[in-house]
């Protein structure tokens, strides 16, 4: 049993490259990065569920789970948008999770149409035309269609004809973070849709902030621009709350 109910650790690995710290290694190295397995064995976190920006991670994190007699649920975080013809004024993430064996197959099969027709994305038209119970959708809190649209004044307009999402709800000290959650509680109960409040966790420690802007500068995640240790431009960065440290804060 977890240590707490209403708030739900989702992490991210190093195999989402340039976006967290922990890896998929069944124990810490001495020095190095910390284990997702370990932390989630420590802290008696089962399942584990884990977010990733690609597939390349699933089976490592399938086999490294079942070694250790931890359930895993993987989602897929991956870009959407109207329509794939459309500029990137529609843009925006979504995170598709496999609830069994067959949606593992199609979850792969829907990264394997973004990457080879949809230019790394997809859009409503492919994903109503593929969705099965086998799938579960989730809206994450940070770069949804309400966040982008609220935010960067998009015009994100998300059709679920025959998709039922849960939406995530985060606070992590930022200065929109309230702002957004309202946005979300309002569209979510207006469309009747259940909302759950995460922890995105991309790092151990609060102190562990400063490795991963460096680990992100040294990948060049620089959202548009040359990124450097003393001008980095990276999203989210006025908070050190992306940690474990942070969720075992929370009562």
């Amino acid at each position: 049993m977890g240590y707490f109910i209403g708030m739900t650790p989702v992490f991210k690995s190093t195999f989402s490259i340039g976006k967290s710290i922990l890896t998929l290694d069944a124990a810490s190295s001495e020095g190095g990065p910390d284990s997702i397995i370990e932390i989630c064995k420590e802290h008696e976190i089962d399942p584990l569920i884990l977010v990733e920006d690609t597939m390349t991670g699933f089976v490592k994190a399938h086999n490294i789970c079942k070694e250790n007699n931890i359930r895993l649920l993987f989602g897929l975080r991956i870009s959407c948008c109207n329509e794939i013809s459309d500029d990137d004024n529609s843009e925006h993430k979504v995170i598709i999770f496999a609830k069994n064996d067959d949606g593992c197959r199609l979850l792969n099969k829907i990264y394997s149409h973004a990457n080879t027709v949809g230019e790394g994305k997809i859009d409503f038209k492919y994903l109503n035309g593929v969705w099965a119970s086998d799938l579960n959708l989730v809206i994450p809190f940070y770069d949804s269609f309400i966040f982008n649209n609220q935010m960067h004044l998009k015009k994100c307009i998300p059709d679920f004809s025959s998709i039922y999402p849960t939406f995530w709800v985060e606070s992590n000290g930022l200065p929109f973070d309230h702002l957004i959650e309202q946005k979300v509680l309002k569209f979510a109960d207006g469309i009747s849709r259940p909302v759950k409040k995460v922890k995105t966790i991309l790092y151990k420690n609060k102190t562990d902030v400063e490795a991963l802007q460096t680990y992100k500068v040294v990948c060049n995640r620089n959202f548009g621009r040359a990124a450097t240790l003393s001008s980095p431009n990276l999203n989210h960065f006025g908070s050190n709350e992306f940690c474990l440290e942070s969720y075992l804060q929370y009562e």
